[in-house]
């Protein structure tokens, strides 16, 4: 894993992701430090979803990088990776029970 050494807790660094012709997240870099509160703002289909769903392992970025505490995660599976995403709707299927879903 490449390390970095900088003060980010989560750093994006030139991330972008292309679904085909479609540009969802477009060169964007970012860095939030440990302990900080950070809110993503914007109108419905700007890639704020896209750039948390990168960060939790959920989509590959098609260019840049992505580094939490400085090391380099992006081929880290979701599983390693230690973190969480909680969505907006439920993920659930109401009309089944627990051990269905």
């Amino acid at each position: 894993m490449k390390q970095e050494k900088d003060t980010a807790f989560v750093k994006f660094k030139g991330i972008e992701k292309r679904y085909g012709k479609v540009v969802a997240v477009k060169k964007m870099d970012l860095e939030i430090p440990e302990g900080s509160l950070v809110t993503l703002l914007g109108p419905s289909g700007c890639g704020k979803t896209t750039l948390l769903r990168m960060l939790a392992g959920l989509e590959e970025p098609t260019h840049g990088d992505i580094f939490v505490k400085g090391v380099r995660i992006n081929a880290t599976p979701i599983h390693k990776r230690n973190l969480g995403i909680i969505f907006q709707n439920y993920a659930l299927f109401p009309h089944k029970t627990i051990f269905d879903n």
